[in-house]
């Protein structure tokens, strides 16, 4: 049927919410820590996201409680309960779940992704869920540590050399301990960028997905990154100015921050790209063959120290 789920599998998945596929599924675009695929059902068109296999079935059902919660709200489609109530269900090891297919008509502008994703940390200031399992996002206690053990692991020079520069940019830029523990926690979705935002052809409806690296995390963080993921990094100056500004402004029309979070904004943004180890997991090199990913992040962490200060002050003096 497709070679991103096994044919077996899929068929047991839809059996437990009563289903059986009508024509052969498709898959979807992405897939870094989940597959997704489209299947016309007897009972309409779904999409069926099977969770990696490193998302335990714990995990998983926080995803798709989160998930849920901003699906009621308006913010992301429907899930769609099992039989017997559940919002996932397990094959073999394996946490699926099933949520109403929407055709994603554009990207969202800067702007509006803002605006939608000020709208749902709005609405996950009120998630409550009794499933608890360690958030996805999470930082070493001091944020060099995890970095500091890799380094005394490996003797291969050039990750040593990625490593230490990651290190001299946390001494020279990033927050210590005090400072992350004095800033505020939320529930955030923890993935939030254009990719997981569909535009919809109905009345330009603006839909998150994939919530499976939901945490409670500084918000501020998300904000920054988001704007990282839907511009880049490669514009000059002036037009980093212009964007950003206008992207922050329209986040806080609907989703105010504290001036303190402002003010340190841009340096967690730095402390979590730098400190951050999914890349750095072997003293062989990066973890799965993320290779690019590693360098795309080196890339943004480059550009994020150079207009460090711009960005701070934009950050500081634009205004809920």
């Amino acid at each position: 049927m497709t070679a991103v789920l096994v044919e077996e599998d899929l068929s047991a998945c839809l059996r437990q919410y009563g289903l059986h596929a009508r024509r052969a599924a498709r898959s979807l675009p992405g897939g870094h820590v989940g597959k997704t695929v489209v299947v016309p059902t007897n009972q309409g068109l779904l999409a069926v996201k099977q969770f990696g296999r490193r998302f335990d079935a714990t995990r998983a059902r926080l995803a798709a409680e989160a998930h849920q919660f901003a699906a009621i709200a308006g913010l992301a489609p429907p899930v769609r309960p099992t039989a017997t109530g559940q919002l996932t269900t397990v094959i073999d090891d394996a946490s699926y779940m099933i949520t109403e297919y929407v055709e994603p008509a554009c990207p969202p502008q800067p702007q509006g992704f803002a605006v939608t994703l000020a709208a749902l940390h709005n609405r996950l200031q009120d998630f409550r869920s009794g499933t608890h399992c360690a958030d996805f996002l999470e930082l070493s206690d001091p944020p060099p540590l995890a970095l500091e053990r890799i380094l005394q692991q490996t003797q291969d020079q050039e990750h040593r050399d990625a490593i230490a520069w990651r290190l001299q940019v946390l001494e020279d830029h990033g927050l210590g301990s005090q400072a992350l523990a004095a800033t505020g926690r939320s529930w955030i979705h923890g993935d939030a960028r254009p990719e997981n935002l569909l535009t919809t052809c109905v009345a330009g409806r603006q839909l998150f997905i994939d919530f499976d690296q939901v945490s409670r995390f500084p918000r501020s963080y998300e904000v920054l990154r988001g704007y990282v993921a839907s511009v880049g990094l490669q514009l000059p100056a002036h037009l980093l100015e212009t964007t950003f500004r206008s992207y922050l402004s329209a986040y806080l029309a609907v989703m105010p921050i504290s001036a303190e979070d402002r003010a340190i904004m841009v340096d967690l943004y730095i402390t979590v790209q730098a400190a951050e180890t999914r890349t750095f997991t072997t003293p062989e090199g990066e973890v799965r063959g993320m290779r690019a990913f590693a360098r795309s992040r080196h890339e943004k962490l480059t550009r994020i120290v150079k207009y460090r200060d711009l960005l701070r002050r934009i950050a500081e003096e634009v205004r809920p």
